[in-house]
């Protein structure tokens, strides 16, 4: 479903637009680019975090070593 939809973004969102849309040409693109990448993190995070929750649950804290590799394996 496609639409419009206004943004009200301070100067430092409003820089960062402007910096972003020389890079894809268009702040739509831009916009697009940002979204498509913030939801790719927050999807990796939550992935690790119930991987790690999974795990913890099952036996116990994990270790420093093991978040790394945790991190790794979701990087």
């Amino acid at each position: 479903m496609a639409g419009r939809t206004a943004l009200r973004l301070d100067d430092e969102a409003e820089s960062n637009l402007e910096f972003l849309s020389k890079i894809y040409g268009t702040q739509t693109a831009a916009v697009h680019s940002a979204l498509a990448a913030l939801a790719k993190l927050e999807r990796r995070r939550a992935a690790m975090q119930e991987f790690v929750d999974e795990v913890e649950r099952d036996g116990g804290r994990l270790t420093e070593a093991e978040l790394a590799d945790a991190e790794a394996m979701f990087g």
